[in-house]
């Protein structure tokens, strides 16, 4: 949804939509799945700049880190930044763009912005760095690729690290009359 920053000029502006994600935005955050995003929020002037706030409630699917089955989640969570309206004429130096970045602060040029691109990256900042179907989740054999959650493989999983290679050695048995 485009906003206008003069919709807030006098009274707060407040709206509230709907965004469906897109099949390649789905790919890119590596989501199987998501609900329609339900977006509601305001915009108040703060003179000289403008404070949005926005709710986002939605579901969706994600791979667990371990055995790969799918994962549902529920998210709510909010979205609290400074709008702050970009003068033409002034460039703002890279320092000056980090630093704006890290407080919050968003640059509006032309006088609206689209919500968009500021929901679609509060989800990418709600998804879970590892997602876990389960807390003791067991996972994937890495030899055959069994889930362990389900059955035990008959997998040999003595394998040695190459690190320790040279110590495993010194454990075997010597040969009489050998080096």
């Amino acid at each position: 949804m485009l906003i206008r920053l003069d919709a807030a000029r006098y009274e707060p502006f407040f709206w509230q939509e709907s965004i469906e994600l897109k099949e390649e935005e789905k790919r890119e955050l590596e989501l199987l799945e998501a609900s329609p995003i339900r977006c509601q929020g305001n915009l108040t002037l703060t003179a000289p700049d403008f404070l949005l706030h926005a709710e986002l409630a939605y579901s969706q699917t994600v791979a667990c880190n371990r055995c790969l089955k799918p994962v549902q989640q529920t998210v709510e969570s909010a979205i609290d930044l400074v709008l702050v309206e970009r003068s033409r004429k002034r460039v703002a130096t890279e320092e000056e763009q980090l630093e704006a970045q890290e407080l919050g602060l968003v640059e509006v040029e032309g006088g609206s912005f689209e919500t968009r691109p500021l929901v679609v990256e509060q989800v990418e900042l709600s998804l879970p760095m590892k997602p876990l179907c389960r807390e003791d989740c067991a996972g994937l054999c890495p030899q055959c690729g069994q889930d362990l959650n389900e059955v035990r493989c008959s997998c040999v999983h003595e394998r040695v690290d190459p690190r320790w290679a040279a110590l495993a050695m010194l454990k075997q048995p010597r040969v009489p009359g050998g080096i």
